[in-house]
């Protein structure tokens, strides 16, 4: 029988070389570096729009846009202002600040406030929704259901909600009266991705460790980045339940 090459050293402890062999066979605590891929950072990306639409579901239906909040197509909402702007709320550049849509010369204080939009800013998200819908109505002919970040009947339904918790605020198009109908499909995909990462997060301990990292220091999952931990680890954290 061919005997074991491990070390023993005098303190009784297995050589680190060793022990992280064992590792790898799920024998030991030893934690190596993962560095995240390509596919950890498409996934992350997913998860932090579906974690979005869980947070902002209630609130749009309420007819409420938080500050800030990112609409593709529309534009970043300024709740002062009750209306999207092309900058985020606070954006500085070359020494002034966006705010409500005008540059200021200071920066400005903090605001976590929401409000109801304009009727001309829902005007903006309706046209916004509809082209939404004519890109996935190609895209669905071409075999795709998502485009561009690979979300886009996530920010379909962004739109749809908020338009549905403001139906007294403007005239109804053909947009929102189509939205209606295909809001239900729009969800069910978000389910069938919200799936896939969950699925993924089981199976990749590293890309839960990524995740974990990226909501304690707030930055987000990069190819190429790498944290402590991921391989022998029986934690399950990481996914996320439906938000419906």
């Amino acid at each position: 029988m061919k005997r074991s090459t491990a070390t023993i050293l005098p303190t009784g402890a297995l050589r680190w070389s060793t022990a992280c062999i064992l590792a790898g066979l799920g024998l030991s605590g030893c934690e190596r570096n993962y560095v995240a891929t390509a596919k950890d950072q498409q996934m992350a990306e997913t998860q932090k729009r579906i974690e979005t639409l869980d947070a902002q579901k209630a609130k749009l239906m309420g007819g409420e846009v938080p500050n800030n909040l990112y609409i593709e197509g529309v534009g970043y909402y300024h709740s002062l202002a009750r209306d999207f702007f092309p900058h985020p709320y606070g954006y500085e550049h070359q020494g002034k600040w966006f705010v409500n849509g005008t540059w200021a010369t200071q920066a400005p204080v903090e605001n976590e406030s929401s409000s109801k939009p304009t009727p001309e800013a829902l005007k903006k998200v309706q046209a916004a929704l509809e082209r939404e819908q004519q890109l996935l109505a190609a895209q669905s002919k071409n075999g795709s259901a998502t485009h561009g970040s690979g979300f886009g009947m996530g920010n379909a339904l962004l739109m749809y909600w908020l338009l549905a918790g403001n139906r007294g605020g403007f005239t109804h198009g053909p947009g929102f009266q189509r939205a209606s109908a295909q809001a239900p499909a729009w969800q069910g995909e978000v389910e069938r991705q919200r799936g896939n990462v969950n699925s993924y997060a089981s199976a990749n301990p590293g890309y839960r460790r990524m995740v974990e990292q990226s909501r304690a220091t707030g930055t987000p999952v990069r190819s190429g980045q790498s944290v402590r931990g991921g391989f022998g680890s029986s934690r399950s954290g990481g996914g996320f339940s439906s938000g419906t």
